[in-house]
C-alpha cells in the first residue's frame, strides 16, 4: 500500500512538473511572437506617420 501509494504521488509530481514545463515554454514562445507583432506594427505606424507628414508638406507647399 504505502509504494503503490509514493509512487503514484512520484508520478503525480511528474506529470505536474512537464505541464509547468511546457507551458512556460508556450508562454516564452507567445510573448516572443507578441514582441514580434508589437514591433511590426509600430514599424507600420511609424511609416504611416512617415507618408502622413510628406503628404501634409506637399498639400501645404505645392506638389514638389
Amino acid at each position: 500500500m504505502y509504494n503503490s501509494t509514493l509512487i503514484l504521488l512520484i508520478c503525480i509530481v511528474a506529470v505536474l512538473t512537464v505541464a509547468v514545463i511546457v507551458l512556460t515554454f508556450f508562454n516564452i514562445h507567445n510573448q516572443q511572437q507578441m514582441q514580434k507583432n508589437n514591433d511590426a506594427i509600430i514599424r507600420e505606424m511609424r511609416e504611416n506617420m512617415q507618408l502622413r507628414d510628406e503628404l501634409h508638406c506637399r498639400l501645404r507647399y505645392g506638389a514638389g
